[in-house]
């Protein structure tokens, strides 16, 4: 019985899943994304164009040219991450979620310290798709506005905003951003991403790491 069990458990976060259906990056029809990771923690860089005029973080912060967004555990993102208590609490739902978002990608991704930076190729429908993932999540105002929960972690440029959607063992914030490539075509296993590394290694296996053609758009 403790055999079946645990293949019936590794089948499930390990076996194959169906690609998104979702057209893939060809010639200028091509978005580059940044998986910024520091082996635990994952953010992803986003060009600002790809989101509405009238879009939240747009109205937030005017003038960036591409957003760094983060999703995880209000209490232990709020943290400097060395709580091991208090990681393992947030594994227990329910947890409240919030994004942490930044403007200007590339610059921000340096609060997580040494860090990884991957290119990841995406179509405009992918870049599309993974907007309307970010809108599932995001709370809103009576006004239309993020609500903002406390000052992000890089002063001055960031914020801790509303999340929808509680955090715990099957949904971490890597498996957040699993799920969040996968709206964009990017064919990644999100049941097993617990740890940024194997994320960005599935990421590298099955996506094109820059676009063809230098594209129009780009977080970097």
């Amino acid at each position: 019985m403790a055999t079946l069990l645990v293949v019936t458990v590794l089948a499930y976060l390990y076996g194959p899943v169906p690609a998104p259906n979702v057209p893939q990056p060809i010639g200028r029809d091509c978005v580059e994304l940044h998986l910024y990771s520091n082996g635990y923690h994952s953010d992803i860089g986003a060009p600002a164009s790809i989101f509405p005029q009238d879009h939240p973080f747009r109205r937030m912060y005017p003038e960036a040219q591409s957003f760094l967004i983060g999703w995880g555990d209000q209490a232990f993102y709020y943290s400097d991450g060395t709580d091991l208590l208090l990681g393992l609490d947030a594994l227990i739902p329910p947890s409240p979620s919030v994004f942490h978002i930044a403007y200007n990608a590339a610059p921000s991704s340096a609060y997580l310290g040494p860090n990884d930076d991957t290119a990841v190729a995406v179509s405009q429908e992918g870049a599309r798709r993974f907007v309307a993932f970010i809108d599932r999540f995001l709370v809103l105002d009576a006004q239309g506005n993020p609500i903002k929960t406390s000052n992000g972690k890089v002063v001055g440029r960031s914020a801790f905003l509303r999340s929808r959607g509680s955090f715990h063992l099957l949904q971490v914030c890597n498996q957040w951003m699993a799920r969040a490539l996968r709206a964009a075509g990017v064919n990644v296993n999100a049941r097993a991403a617990w740890l940024a590394g194997p994320l960005i290694r599935q990421v590298r296996q099955v996506q094109p790491t820059a676009c063809p053609i230098p594209p129009s758009t780009s977080s970097g």
